[in-house]
């Protein structure tokens, strides 16, 4: 009985033995556990990267709607007023001014005369002349008289003809000298600056005065030669005027065809309507327009940045920060056209942008 016990019990335990797992089995258990929960924790780690990230942050920004505008890029040059008659009046002969018949701002004629030369040296050839010329006539008249009546030679008659006409030319050549001791103004206008003064010895080339025409007023620029095939006469040009705090929307009158060899440039001209306002050698900004668009994206300059692949700016999509790679294609006052890369409707970061990188949270202020 004791034997057939104890046969039960051996069965037994090896009964147990053989449902308990091993070592190596949960061993392995385990391990599969775990490499699922590492799964697990990955999936989980890039869920949690791709809605908030680890590297992004919330930014502050300003944002702007971009909208076709137009657009325009100018060639300017500054220039100065100048008057088409603007004469500086000089003597013809030298002398001492001995009388003076005009004053600063007084309106004068074209040929009107503004100062009186001392003429008494030609005053008294003229009357040499003249008492030579009646000597000459009588002479001529008596040998006429003596040829009707056959009396004398040709000779003598055409001699006597001869001096009395020589005479007479060289008073008409004294009394056009005699003119040329008279200052006149070769314009109409005003008179500007009265230099001459009574008992002042005067010779050409010396300036005397200065008369202006104001109703012919210009404004002349010089541009450089690398614009002259961008640059034609009747092209819009807008004229500004600093000190005046006004601006002239006008077209160009004259554009040169020579360039200049020293300045490598070359000069154009706007002319100017009669206002009083508008001055010789006033101060004037010409700007002439050289490309416009009416339809064109437009951005800041500053908000444009640059990496190796060029220039980029950043937009607002869905309130992330998206980088978005640029052309420019012209960039005046502050502003650059973008021919690529932007579209109506964008929403341009124009704030916040300094330290911002792609995917970034943006909070719009």
């Amino acid at each position: 009985m004791k034997r057939i016990t104890i046969i039960s019990l051996i069965v037994l335990l090896g009964a147990c033995n053989s449902t308990a797992p091993t070592k190596q089995q949960q061993l392995n258990k385990l391990k599969g556990e775990r490499d699922k929960l590492n799964t697990q924790i990955a999936r989980l780690e890039a869920a949690v990267d791709s809605t908030s990230g680890t590297n992004t942050k919330t930014v502050a920004v300003a944002v702007s709607t971009l909208e076709p505008t137009v657009f325009t890029d100018y060639i300017e040059v500054q220039g100065s007023v100048d008057a088409e008659k603007n004469v500086t009046v000089t003597a013809e002969v030298p002398a001492v001014i001995t009388a003076l018949y005009v004053h600063t701002g007084q309106h004068v004629s074209a040929g009107q005369t503004l100062a009186k030369l001392d003429s008494k040296v030609v005053g008294q050839q003229i009357a040499q002349l003249r008492n030579q010329l009646a000597y000459t006539k009588n002479i001529y008249d008596r040998q006429q008289n003596l040829w009707d009546q056959n009396i004398g030679t040709k000779v003598q008659l055409l001699t006597a003809k001869n001096n009395y006409e020589n005479v007479q030319k060289q008073i008409e050549v004294q009394q056009s000298q005699l003119s040329m001791y008279e200052i006149k103004s070769p314009i109409t206008g005003v008179v500007d600056d009265v230099i001459a003064k009574i008992g002042q010895a005067v010779s050409p080339g010396v300036p005397t005065f200065r008369v202006v025409n104001m109703t012919d007023l210009k404004v002349t620029g010089q541009i450089g030669e690398t614009n002259i095939s961008h640059v034609n006469t009747g092209d819009a040009v807008e004229v500004v005027f600093p000190d005046l705090q006004d601006t002239l929307h006008t077209r160009l009158t004259y554009v040169s065809k020579v360039v200049d060899e020293v300045s490598r440039a070359f000069t154009v001209n706007i002319r100017l309507p009669h206002k009083s306002v508008y001055h010789p050698n006033m101060l004037a900004v010409i700007r002439v327009i050289s490309h416009q668009d009416k339809n064109a994206i437009k951005v800041p300059i500053n908000v444009i940045q640059h990496d190796a692949k060029g220039d980029y700016v950043y937009i607002s999509d869905h309130n992330k920060a998206k980088q978005v790679h640029v052309t420019i294609s012209h960039n005046y006052g502050g502003y650059a056209e973008v021919s690529s890369g932007l579209k109506a409707g964008d929403q341009l970061i124009t704030a916040g942008f300094e330290n911002m990188n792609e995917g970034d949270s943006l909070q719009v202020q």
